[in-house]
């Protein structure tokens, strides 16, 4: 499987997994494709609607098509966007298909409130909703209200051909009663989406000679206990043996792991190797290990990062982006034993396929339980960072803790992150991708580096509302499939000609040659998004928008900074395991990113009470606030009184449906 799944990586690289559900850019199309299925039905070139209303909402007015920046956008023709204008990616797309795109979304709506509105007024207030609208759709087009594009593919003939070469496309988006609703969003299948990125310094700062420690009065109160037994020894296990009175400071935690490394990895030419490079072979016991002396040296690292001891230095060996990405520190659970936590890119998808193909309910498993308390014992030492669960904290927390260094009073430094490479290695110039622990997968007894997150289909897309007139419907149908040419596909991906070089492309680490962003671009991206692309051409130019096209590598690629190339080189070269729709081992299977539900479903999905309070309650476990959730078997009452037999029946049925 290992072999399996570092070819699969190696085919995603040369961008040619049409042939396997892959994400190669779909080129110009003018006919129908050979084979294609006869299911589909065409209006003969019908007249077109002069104008076409859209509602994209995502809850952000950055994020919709009319341009919402106080200050004026200014091209290097002179072009000048101002405040209320389309945004110039939708500007250029009205002006290539001759049809005026007018914006009625309310631009700070969200998608589950636009979709609740419209559903009263049966979504005749604009011919395109768009959005994370995918499940919604499903439903209400089953019901009518959303055009069959299953149908219409012969008036999209682009679209059609990449159904035809991306079928698990289609299949994510295909509703219980066989029709398509929503063209779905697809990221780059197959490449990796985010990794483990830290700082190395610090650990070779750390372990591989004594000339940079400082000494330090930390301590702290040992609570986890250890998971492996891979090796003659466990590290943690001997780090609180030598604890006094369960307490540890630097000096022992330190020696301990030193002398640990030592015994058991002779061949390594350096303490540090175990954790970094393309050999790193730590597993989850080994990192923790790692994260105590972390922990206890705020005096060594505050001074090894920004040249003086800073006094009051609070050090967090894990956290999160923001609050909002909460349930990355649940994504710990893979390694401990390889639980599984999310089967596709989204933290509301709490579900996987077990060992017999069967949809697994993942938050209360008896391993997630176990996982729980060790989450509740690190967090407990200090070892996570003591805000990541606080909804009401709006702070970004990678920004606080990586890309602040050198900011005078700054008190607060991040190990180690779970985020994607090229934002944050662009966030700072020393951090760099650490493999991920070492764990068992199934019931293998095979340890492998494995990361559960990776680029999915998605729940967003756009639909269009069958109370359009005829020529509404063509019209949005050719904005639908423009996107799917090469013109759109890069206007959608990199924006209009005037961000890019005329005749210079970028090379990938790939081979592959993508449209090059010029100059302008890059000052502008840097001056008014602190050098954050793909925020730049969401929020000003109007590209990568959650709707219905295929997302391109390429932007990342040339958003890659610092040792962001390191990074890609030691996942690759590692043959770090992801989840992929192709996967024959069920474990190791995406699952769809959405279900489409019958009102059936919906009536019992009523009767249960499985939403984000009953989540919630878990994290006010692991933090140890006050609550009536005590322990794992409080959790595991929660989730039985809240009708978790019921919940997990539904969306068993509802996948059985998707896959037959």
């Amino acid at each position: 499987m290992k072999r399996f799944i570092v070819l699969l990586m190696g085919i995603a690289l040369t961008l040619s997994l049409a042939a396997c559900g892959g994400s190669k850019l779909p080129t110009q199309t003018t006919e129908t494709t050979e084979g294609a299925s006869q299911d589909t039905t065409s209006t003969g070139g019908g007249e077109l609607a002069g104008t076409l209303t859209i509602n994209i909402s995502n809850g952000n007015n950055q994020r919709t098509i009319t341009y919402n920046q106080a200050t004026p956008l200014t091209y290097p023709d002179g072009t000048v966007y101002n405040q209320g204008d389309l945004k110039p990616v939708w500007k250029y797309i009205q002006d290539k298909l001759g049809i005026e795109l007018k914006d009625v979304a309310i631009q700070d709506q969200t998608s589950k409130e636009m979709m609740d509105l419209n559903a009263a007024t049966n979504f005749e207030d604009a011919v395109i909703y768009g959005g994370s609208i995918g499940e919604d759709v499903m439903s209400y087009g089953a019901q009518g209200y959303f055009v069959d594009l299953s149908k219409r593919l012969n008036d999209m003939p682009n679209v059609k051909a990449y159904f035809e070469a991306n079928p698990d496309a289609a299949a994510a988006a295909t509703a219980y009663d066989g029709g398509i609703y929503h063209l779905p969003y697809v990221h780059p299948i197959g490449y990796y989406s985010r990794m483990f990125i830290g700082r190395d310094q610090w650990v070779m700062g750390l372990l591989d000679s004594a000339d940079a420690l400082v000494d330090e009065t930390e301590t702290l109160q040992v609570a986890y206990e250890g998971y492996w037994d891979r090796n003659a020894t466990n590290v943690v296990d001997l780090q609180n043996a030598a604890a006094s009175n369960g307490q540890l400071t630097r000096e022992v935690a330190l020696q301990v792991l030193l002398d640990y490394i030592k015994a058991t990895y002779p061949d390594l030419a350096k303490p540090s190797d175990l954790y970094l490079g393309v050999g790193a072979k730590y597993d989850i016991d080994e990192l923790i290990a790692l994260w105590r002396v972390v922990k206890l040296s705020p005096n060594t690292l505050s001074k090894l990062t920004t040249g003086n001891v800073v006094d009051g230095a609070v050090i967090s060996p894990f956290f999160v982006r923001a609050a909002g990405n909460r349930e990355d520190v649940i994504r710990l659970a893979n390694y401990f034993g390889g639980q599984r936590a999310f089967g596709t890119d989204s933290y509301n998808s709490r579900w996987y396929l077990d060992e017999n193909g069967e949809l697994e309910y993942s938050y209360d498993d008896e391993g997630m339980l176990e996982v729980y308390d060790y989450l509740k014992q690190l967090y407990s030492e200090g070892l996570i960072h003591s805000e990541f669960s606080d909804k009401t904290n709006k702070d970004d927390f990678r920004s606080a803790m990586f890309s602040m260094d050198q900011n005078e009073g700054q008190k607060q430094f991040g190990f180690m992150i779970y985020e994607w490479v090229a934002s944050t290695t662009a966030a700072n110039p020393t951090v760099v991708a650490m493999l991920p622990p070492l764990t068992t997968l199934g019931g293998s007894s095979e340890f492998v580096h494995f990361v559960e997150n990776t680029r999915v289909i998605k729940a967003e897309g756009w639909a269009i509302s069958a109370a359009s007139t005829e020529e509404e419907i063509n019209a949005a149908l050719k904005l639908f499939d423009y996107l799917y040419t090469e013109e759109g596909n890069i206007a959608q991906n990199y924006g209009i000609p005037g961000n890019l070089e005329e005749s210079e492309t970028f090379e990938g680490p790939d081979g592959t040659q993508y449209p090059k962003f010029n100059q302008w671009f890059m000052d502008s991206a840097l001056e008014l998004k602190n050098n954050d692309i793909s925020a730049f051409l969401r929020d000003f130019i109007g590209a990568i928008l959650p709707i219905g096209y295929q997302a391109s590598i390429g932007y990342e690629y040339q958003n890659t900074v610092n040792r962001g190339w390191e990074s890609w080189d030691t996942y690759l070269g590692a043959g770090v395991i992801t989840p992929n729709y192709e996967a024959e081992d069920p474990l190791l299977k995406l699952i769809p990113p959405i279900f489409s539900l019958t009102e059936q479903d919906k009536a019992k999905l009523a009767t249960t009470s499985i939403d984000e309070t009953t989540v919630d309650q878990i994290f006010l476990y692991i933090t140890g606030s006050d609550t009536a959730v005590k322990s794992k078997e409080d959790i595991l009452k929660l989730f039985t009184d809240s009708g978790i037999a019921t919940y997990e029946q539904v969306y068993q049925e509802a996948y059985k449906r998707m896959i037959q």
